[in-house]
């Protein structure tokens, strides 16, 4: 089986490449990747006018399966992730009962083989996510468990933290974190400010929250020395802290969520709860200070966050009202938009964030994610990086359509992903 794509312009960052170039995949695999390639091919793509790019890695987004399948499953998450350009997605801990439970592991794992995009389960840090108790690292470990992150709640038992920090640091891998708060009196979604106080919202998450216990996280990493994942970061005091620890030769990565580089608080007005997320949105001094900090390079990826929720739920006002909003579809259009539109990053950039950077940090770049790589499995997005475009709600493919961004102009859509050698999603007809 052979496939072409032809005419597009090639940009990969890890193999410093950026210029227009023929791609061919043989039996899965980049075979060439040649200024002019003139071979039979099962199926040709022509690309002229779009980037033809490393498939996209996200490292957190809930699929809410097993347990919560009426929000997201297995299949509409991955469907919802290659519409987007995903071809590696680690997933959140969104589940019922939490991956804290290796049974929850073995059926991701036994079940993420037969989807259209690679899949890697995450392992909750802490019993059943409550923060109280830590989970069985090595057992986890030894099921299969890619990744661990207690999603997005603090850990505010830095006793259990060091503990989570030396297991995880023993086994090599990776630990994700969310700084912020777990406290119930607040009201966790809208951040203290002039819109919280419009809204009469009783208990805002306060302002300092974030960077208060991130400063306390980072001095914990350092301590026992465990490689850092940081989700997320959205204030500007965080950037500072996160620039500081990476001077300090800190072994620390930050993520965004695309969202909070698009809305600010103000959006929670306007668009009701599905602008309430965590971590919740905020000024628009700190939304600018997120795209100046992805320019410098002290973020290092942006993210999807993607939370489904069900409408009912959503229905609720907004103080009762769960957290979250969908992305996998969106991050694409956002970086047009507010990254490159607004001339914070090109697109080479934005394709350092949103593939090769998240598939280093995890060591995916082994598998050959992140880039396209002669020998590797072809894992490529292919984006028209001009066109404006709607989301519209009966376009989404995720179960659930809960986003703030129903009906807002973004730019840059993308028309075919290829994961591990195979065409999962075409928006655009094929050449045979």
């Amino acid at each position: 089986m052979k496939a072409l794509i032809k005419n597009g312009m090639v940009i990969d960052p890890v193999n410093s490449i950026k210029e227009k170039c023929d791609i061919l995949i043989e039996n899965n695999i980049v075979k060439s990747v040649k200024k002019k390639i003139d071979e039979d091919a099962n199926y040709v793509i022509d690309a002229k006018g779009m980037i033809v790019s490393p498939g996209f890695v996200d490292l957190h987004a809930n699929f809410c399966d097993p347990g919560a399948t009426d929000r997201e499953d297995l299949k509409t998450g991955s469907l919802s992730a290659v519409k987007g350009g995903y071809t590696h997605v680690i997933l959140g801990v969104d589940n019922k009962p939490a991956p804290s439970e290796c049974n929850v592991i073995d059926y991701i794992i036994r079940y993420a083989s037969i989807m259209p995009t690679n899949i890697y389960a995450s392992a909750a840090i802490s019993e059943d996510r409550l923060g109280f108790e830590a989970a069985d690292i090595n057992f986890l470990y030894s099921h299969g468990a890619f990744a661990f992150y207690d999603g997005l709640r603090a850990i505010e038992d830095k006793n259990l933290l060091a503990k989570v920090m030396g297991l995880v640091k023993a086994k090599g891998k990776v630990l994700s974190l969310f700084s912020g708060t777990s406290d119930d009196k607040y009201t966790r979604g809208i951040i203290d400010g002039a819109v919280a106080k419009k809204l009469k919202i009783k208990n805002p998450t306060p302002l300092d929250a974030e960077a208060n216990d991130l400063k306390d996280n980072l001095a914990l990493a350092k301590l026992t020395g465990v490689k850092l994942d940081l989700a997320y970061i959205t204030s500007a005091e965080s950037i500072e802290l996160v620039e500081e620890a990476k001077k300090d030769k800190q072994e620390v990565y930050a993520e965004v969520p695309a969202l909070n580089l698009i809305l600010t608080d103000k959006a929670l007005d306007k668009y009701g709860t599905n602008a309430k997320v965590v971590p919740a949105l905020r000024s628009e001094s700190d939304r600018v200070s997120l795209c100046k900090a992805l320019k410098k390079g002290t973020l290092d990826v942006i993210s999807s966050n993607h939370v489904p929720i069900e409408k009912k739920d959503k229905n609720e006002k907004m103080k009762d009202a769960p957290s979250g909003a969908i992305g996998l579809e969106t991050v694409l259009g956002i970086c047009g938009l507010r990254l490159v539109d607004d001339g914070y990053l090109n697109w080479k950039e934005v394709i350092e964030k949103i593939s090769a950077n998240p598939a280093k940090i995890f060591g995916l770049d082994k598998e050959g994610a992140g880039s396209i790589t002669e020998g590797k499995k072809a894992n490529i997005t292919i984006f028209n990086p001009n066109e404006k475009w709607k989301l519209e709600e009966e376009s989404i493919v995720s179960k659930s359509h809960n986003s703030p961004l129903i009906g807002v102009e973004l730019i840059g859509k993308v028309k075919y992903t290829i994961c591990n050698g195979r065409l999962v999603y075409r928006e655009v007809e094929l050449k045979k």
